[in-house]
């Protein structure tokens, strides 16, 4: 949702998971984003460099290849069956969007694909409607109503190499059927967003009736803003904060920086301020537009990538671990991926923390995994959560024992996956597509 030069930065990074541990060559990277900090940080960042080497290779590789003809290409009609077993209560259908080249880091046009849950079976797929040719993000309202993202790429040769330049992003609501075949593709009745605005994440409440768009700020603009508007009347209120730092989330691709809750009013984002930190806030909508830092309130503080570590008695706990930190459909929790780290002697755990949206304060930790004598290695991830945090669709570790990285000092080697967990049972998404560039799939 940002510039094309960030999703191919995005591409090393996030195509890192797709690695196994000790696939790739040692890397050597000077200045390193992590260079010279103390503590864990840099030692965590070592431990994602070994994969980002097999990733870095094939993320510079630019691919148009995705023909766009037409809006819908259904396939033959099929009912899903209802949820049941390790996914019920969980949605029937997400959206996850692909192109033509099978590897994950090629930067390429991208249609949607609509699956099911409990076997990933492909329902139906959706092309960008002329004059786009590329859907660039997807976010969900309800289980059967998603929107999504479009921009028109236009391809340029120059220097040698082959580059992307975006125009206007414009939003488009799908809806589907009760068997999860697409039932409607239309425009957001809102203007397109210039194609100099950086998206920082967009989100339609439950029931449809409000859209919210985050631009991300920094960078030399006045600051973050967001941006609310009314579906059936079109009245759209903003807040700005001046000077604020810039509403990302804690790595600045995949996963949300924005979550509803239920009610149509609370309105979640992530905002990264001086000194590398990560705040989550809570928006009341309900005010008329102004000012963003007076009409929210911090709810939770995290070290986010790259800031200092702060120790007590030699531990650190429930720091954020993950791309989103949401908020439950009750709006009651606020539910993110952590890691408990120790220094002395070293050790750490991963977990699916649930914090009180009221007091910031822990109120369940869900799947938790020790990784004694190591530090963690890839990042885990909440994708939904349902209306009390009893029940996530994550991105997590394999599960079994941890391994040692055999290109680490101290840190773990593990693949992820999406899946679905109820308490501490964690249930693998059969057909679920694997972590890559690009946006998560959405519920």
């Amino acid at each position: 949702m940002t510039t094309i030069e960030d999703r191919i930065r995005a591409a090393t990074r996030a195509a890192a998971g797709t690695v196994a541990p000790g696939s790739a060559p040692p890397l050597r990277l000077p200045g390193a984003r992590r260079q010279g900090m103390p503590g864990i940080a840099g030692r965590r960042w070592a431990a994602w460099l070994m994969p980002l080497a097999a990733a870095a290779s094939v993320a510079i590789v630019i691919a148009a290849s995705l023909a766009v003809s037409g809006v819908l290409h259904v396939r033959p009609p099929g009912t899903a069956r209802r949820q049941a077993g390790p996914f019920a209560g969980v949605p029937p259908y997400y959206v996850v969007l692909v192109g033509k080249n099978p590897h994950p880091a090629v930067i390429q046009l991208q249609s949607a694909e609509i699956r099911a849950t409990a076997t990933g079976a492909v329902l139906s797929r959706v092309a960008p409607p002329p004059p786009y040719n590329t859907f660039s993000a997807v976010a969900t309202g309800n289980d059967h109503t998603f929107v999504l993202g479009a921009e028109r790429w236009k391809k340029t040769r120059r220097d040698g190499g082959t580059f992307f330049q975006s125009t206007a992003f414009k939003f488009f609501l799908l809806r589907l059927g009760a068997d999860g075949h697409v039932k409607q593709l239309t425009p957001l009745p809102i203007p397109p967003e210039p194609a100099q605005a950086e998206i920082s994440g967009f989100a339609l409440t439950p029931d449809g009736t409000k859209f919210a768009v985050a631009l991300r700020g920094g960078g030399g603009s006045p600051g973050p803003e967001i941006q609310v508007v009314s579906l059936p009347t079109g009245a759209e209120r903003v807040w700005t904060w001046p000077g604020g730092g810039p509403i990302t989330n804690n790595a600045g691709s995949g996963g949300e920086a924005l979550s509803w809750a239920a009610d149509g009013r609370t309105l979640a984002f992530q905002q990264w301020v001086t000194g590398n930190y990560i705040h989550l806030r809570l928006l009341d909508t309900a005010t008329p537009g102004g000012s963003l830092q007076t009409a929210s309130r911090l709810v939770l503080r995290w070290p986010g990538d790259g800031a200092t570590w702060h120790y007590v008695h030699g531990k650190i706990s429930n720091v954020l671990f993950g791309f989103s930190a949401i908020i439950t459909p009750d709006g009651s929790k606020i539910v993110a991926a952590t890691e408990d780290l120790t220094k002395h002697p070293v050790s750490s755990a991963l977990a699916f923390t649930e914090f009180s949206a009221s007091t910031g304060k822990v109120v369940k930790v869900l799947g938790r995994w020790p990784i004694p004598g190591l530090y963690p290695g890839q990042t885990q991830d909440v994708l939904w959560t349902n209306a009390s945090g009893s029940t996530l669709i994550v991105l997590a570790h394999v599960p079994g024992p941890p391994a040692k990285d055999p290109h680490s000092v101290n840190s773990a080697g593990y693949r992820i996956e999406f899946g679905v967990l109820h308490g501490n049972q964690f249930t693998p998404l059969p057909g679920a597509p694997t972590p890559g560039p690009g946006p998560w799939p959405v519920w």
